[in-house]
């Protein structure tokens, strides 16, 4: 189950803090004994200092960030600004961050966001089930929504294929396949020219890469588009399948797609396509 840290219960304590900050930096101006521990940088974090700062981030103090996270919370709003829960690693639900983002930030639980901006200080507080957890807060300069592919998984290497198989109407195009360090994916539009409704098997869809067989993968986090089982008369649709990732050096690949028609005189036969992966 995901842990999460109430949202009112850290907006009291960032104001808190916040009026903590501003009487701890009265009181350094007065000659108190306390040193800086501000790591103010100009470039943003690595992604390995980034995972070091997650779970130390008074240590980086001042730095700056940039980095992409999927929303898991409600952001809670004020005037003075939008509280934000994300995970920076979606896929494990790890790397806790709070944003606090600009009033006008609109963003819902679920997005995929790109942020840029400054490592405040650690925080911690207690969970829904009484854990304790600790989270670095972040002032964000910018944030804005992307998606699951330009957050988290960018494809090394990506074939246009533009082709299409037609079984009486049945048509299935792979448009694409992208492969990625985690998953392969192939684009496909089904598009059904019958006079019946046809079905798409979405889960029976296959890859092969030599003599080894991968089924459909599952990739909850990413909210691709799914095909419905049922495609009415003259519909079209699309759709991104997630297969496990692949060597991109492999010569070729062979992806499978099984469908039928209402139509039970015709036989609707596997949509098969060999992609060339060295173009």
């Amino acid at each position: 189950m995901r842990k999460h840290l109430s949202l009112l219960f850290i907006f009291v304590l960032l104001l808190v803090a916040a009026a903590g900050c501003s009487s701890e930096s009265s009181s350094q101006s007065s000659g108190g004994k306390k040193e800086s521990q501000t790591k103010e940088t100009k470039e943003p974090l690595s992604k390995e200092e980034f995972a070091k700062m997650i779970s130390n981030a008074d240590e980086y103090k001042g730095a700056k960030v940039d980095f992409y996270a999927k929303v898991f919370v409600e952001p809670e709003k004020s005037d003075d600004g939008v509280y934000i829960q994300a995970f920076a690693d979606p896929k494990n639900s790890e790397q806790n961050v709070i944003i606090v983002a600009d009033p006008k930030t609109n963003v819902k639980t679920d997005d995929i966001i790109h942020v840029v901006g400054t490592v405040r200080e650690s925080f911690e507080g207690e969970n829904a089930l009484g854990g304790t957890v600790t989270a670095p807060v972040i002032d964000a300069e910018k944030v804005e929504k992307t998606d699951y592919i330009t957050a988290f998984s960018q494809p090394l290497k990506t074939i246009e294929v533009n082709k299409e198989i037609n079984q009486h109407g049945y048509i299935v195009k792979l448009n694409k396949v992208e492969v990625a360090e985690d998953e392969t994916r192939a684009y496909v539009t089904i598009s059904n020219q019958s006079n019946d409704k046809i079905n798409f098997w979405e889960y029976n869809a296959k890859l092969l890469v030599g003599n080894t067989q991968h089924e459909k993968a599952d990739n909850f986090e990413a909210g691709y588009p799914e095909i419905p089982s049922d495609i009415l008369p003259k519909a079209t649709v699309d759709a991104i399948i997630p297969f496990p990732a692949v060597d991109p050096n492999e010569k070729t690949i062979k992806l499978y797609f099984e469908g039928s028609s209402e139509n039970y005189d015709i036989n609707i036969e596997p949509f098969q396509f060999e992609v060339n992966l060295n173009q």
